[in-house]
């Protein structure tokens, strides 16, 4: 029987996530970004970047995510890469269980990747206006997290510095750790 992954890429904004999915995409993983979930609100709602975002958008996303949660739990024949902010919060610890449970009730295999990076090279990515495109933070003060980023305590878990990695390199070290499973 052929394996299935669930990749989940963690980590704070501009820190690569959504480029390092776009990579591991060309090896066949279909990505599930957070700006996909979360555009659907910060469209309608026009947020620029620095604009707090309400709770009433975050409950609005929380619903749109559950249906994309469910929907990945009957594709049993793909692999996914998610990528998200996750800090160490009841709500954040909550999303993560979600798409742990989700990888286990398809039957995939669950393999969450924390994302690290200085604070200096952090600064730099996260403030390009690219990002605006997707509706992403421009603002240097979201690289400052309330909480640290989640605690992850996993048999398949991944940690890797991004700082001075290319993004090719950086998918064929999580390729690599995936095929070691």
């Amino acid at each position: 029987m052929e394996k299935h992954y669930i990749l989940y890429l963690i980590g704070t904004p501009g820190t690569g996530k959504y480029t390092i999915s776009q990579e591991l995409a060309k090896s066949g993983y279909v990505v599930c970004d957070n700006q996909l979930i979360n555009n659907v609100i910060f469209t309608l709602g026009q947020y620029d970047g620095f604009v707090p975002i309400p709770d009433s958008a975050w409950a609005a996303i929380r619903k749109i995510r559950d249906i994309a949660i469910n929907f990945i739990e009957d594709q049993i024949d793909k692999n996914y890469v998610l990528t998200n902010v996750l800090s160490e919060s009841i709500g954040d610890r909550k999303i993560y269980e979600q798409v742990e449970k989700m990888a286990a009730n398809r039957g995939a295999v669950f393999v969450p990747v924390k994302l690290l990076i200085s604070k200096e090279e952090n600064l730099k990515r996260v403030v390009q206006l690219s990002r605006k495109e997707r509706w992403k933070t421009i603002n240097p003060k979201d690289i400052e997290l309330e909480l640290p980023l989640i605690t992850i305590s996993h048999s398949n878990y991944l940690e890797m510095d991004v700082t001075n990695m290319s993004v090719p390199k950086a998918a064929k070290k999580i390729l690599e750790h995936v095929a070691s499973l």
